[in-house]
């Protein structure tokens, strides 16, 4: 655990206000990833033609990059809140960037994917199918990796729960410690149902296997208003039910 200087934010005590050696190494990670998204691409553009097939890669790259740095930006705050350095923190931490360099290339290709079939093929996409089980496969394998990512975040807020921290964790910060295991709980539900639909559904219906995830922003919008009503409650000093 480090020693830095506490700093309050928000009814929540950040122990790791100076960014410990595992959050920098997960940092550079991070922009190494963005750096393989942006290559990812191809060569350089050498005439119009291939310069706006490139430009025509933006909104997918853009929707990649978020992701990423929503990733990236759920362990930054991880690590400012408990400032923990540990062997553990260390084994779960290098497992999320093992995670985000396997599946770098697969979300840009879902993410062109996404953007080809709602654009009607105005946005191009880097890979071709020519037999059913490779499609199958995409989604199944992108399923997993996004199944193994929450279990990353779930195993790293428990694991912060259990530890002697200094100072204590307030009774809120207990609460938002847990809100963000529900929320990645529902993430790795729906990332559950997307592999199950992979390999149950039809071909002709298979991108329903990508549209699932959409159910995220509907789940996590309520999830956050309940959560968000409770701990206004919890915050007043009334007992949360």
């Amino acid at each position: 655990m480090t020693t830095s200087p506490t700093k309050h934010h928000q009814d929540f005590t950040y122990r790791g206000e100076s960014m410990t050696r595992v959050e920098t190494f997960v940092a550079a990670a991070f922009a190494f990833a963005v750096t393989m998204l942006v290559i990812s691409v191809g060569a350089i553009p050498q005439n119009i033609d291939e310069f706006i097939i490139a430009c025509k890669q933006i909104p997918a790259f853009a929707a990649s990059f978020a992701v990423l740095t929503r990733i990236w930006h759920t362990h930054a705050v991880w690590s400012r809140r408990y400032g923990l350095e540990d062997a553990w923190t260390i084994v779960m931490s290098c497992a999320l960037i093992f995670l985000v360099l396997i599946y770098v290339y697969p979300l840009r290709f879902m993410m062109e994917s996404l953007f080809a079939l709602i654009s009607g093929g105005f946005f191009p996409r880097s890979m071709s199918f020519n037999e059913d089980w490779q499609v199958r496969f995409v989604f199944g394998f992108y399923a997993v990796g996004f199944m193994l990512l929450c279990l990353n975040f779930i195993a790293l807020y428990a694991y912060a729960s259990r530890q002697a921290l200094r100072p204590e964790m307030s009774a809120i910060e207990r609460f938002d410690c847990n809100t963000e295991i529900y929320s990645w709980s529902a993430t790795f539900t729906i990332s559950s149902l997307s592999l199950i639909l992979s390999i149950a559904l039809p071909m002709e219906q298979m991108q329903f296997a990508g549209f699932i995830y959409f159910m995220l922003f509907p789940v996590l919008t309520i999830q956050g208003f309940m959560r968000g009503n409770k701990r206004r409650t919890l915050s007043r000093g009334e007992r949360v039910t």
